[in-house]
Order: structure tokens, then C-alpha cells, then sequence
């Protein structure tokens, strides 16, 4: 359901890639790489809302990408895959205990900007306690950082992405909360 959420909640930005693979070569290859335990999730009595995970300075939820990658998609392409889409899922941004790392906040369409994300969001950070929170976010996504900024999310730096035609985005947006 988790990783449902996800492809839902990321559509536009799975879309490329599922149409050249397939639903369920992308399905089995997300379960393969993230930790399922790191997921926290919002839900009504009918279904899953949304879910957002948590890394911390013990690593990112994503692990064994570029493996996993050329398991399901071969050699060359899964490396490529793994170049061009997710080996910035390795880096971890956590310099300390007290640091998580906001990750995959997933709001399914059709719950989106009903207030579910800053909901999920704050209960995690009331439910971890660590003194700051990171996330980063693409520049395009112009909703997201209005939420974050709106939660008291600050932009601490920008990234340019590689390959950020392929993707349509430019920058990684960086922003973090301290707690109060």
C-alpha cells in the first residue's frame, strides 16, 4: 500500500520510467530498496492517505540501489537508472543524532492540499523529537515548498541536479526546522 501511495503521490515523475518498464518491474524494485520501516502513515477508516519516512545519520530508507536496479532492469540499464534517478537516495544529509531527514512525503492526488501532509509531517516530529529536521524538495514543486515554508521550514541551500532535463526539474531545495 505504502509504495502504491508513492507511485500515486509521484505520478508525473514515475510516469517516464513506468512506461518504459512497467508497473510492476518499478513496484518490485521499490520494495527492494526501501525500508519499509522507516514509513510512517496517515490513513482514514477507507484507506491509506498519505506516507512520508524518516532517515537518520544511520543511513537513508533507500539502501542497495544500484544492485537492485540491475536486478530488475539488467546491467546496463539498471546502472543507468541508478546514475541518472536514485544515486542521490544514497547521500545521507544527517550530520548528527539529533537530525532526521524527511523523506517520500506522499499525499496521494486525491487527498492533496487538504492539509494530510503538514498533519503527517508534524506528528512524526512530535512522535521522533530530534532538534532538526531536513528535507529537500525540486524547485518545480512549487506547492511543497509553500507547505514546508508555511510549517516553518527554511531554505538552508540549492542543489543543481544532474540530468535535470531528463528529470524537468533544475534545483534540490534544501530546507530544515529546528524545534523549539
Amino acid at each position: 500500500d505504502v509504495i502504491d501511495c508513492v507511485l500515486d503521490a509521484f505520478q508525473k515523475d514515475f510516469s517516464g520510467f513506468i512506461n518504459n518498464v512497467g508497473i510492476e518491474k518499478v513496484r518490485n524494485f521499490l520494495e527492494d530498496i526501501l525500508n519499509i520501516d522507516c514509513f510512517y502513515i496517515i490513513e482514514s477508516e477507507q484507506e491509506l492517505i498519505g506516507a512520508m519516512a524518516l532517515s537518520d545519520i544511520n543511513g537513508r530508507v533507500a539502501y542497495n540501489i544500484k544492485k537492485s536496479a540491475q536486478k530488475h532492469f539488467g546491467f546496463l540499464m539498471g546502472w543507468l537508472i541508478y546514475i541518472v534517478n536514485f544515486r542521490e537516495f544514497e547521500i545521507n544529509h544527517c550530520e548528527s543524532n539529533d537530525t532526521g531527514f524527511i523523506e517520500f512525503v506522499a499525499i496521494k492526488q486525491k487527498f492533496q492540499g487538504k492539509g494530510h501532509a503538514p498533519l503527517l509531517i508534524k506528528n512524526v516530529m512530535n512522535e521522533k523529537k530530534c532538534k532538526k529536521y531536513l528535507l529537500d524538495v525540486v524547485d518545480t514543486n512549487l506547492s511543497a515548498i509553500k507547505c514546508y515554508s508555511r510549517m516553518g521550514f527554511s531554505e538552508v541551500k540549492r542543489e543543481k541536479t544532474k540530468f535535470g532535463v531528463l528529470k524537468e526539474f533544475n534545483e534540490n531545495i534544501f530546507m530544515e526546522y529546528e524545534m523549539r
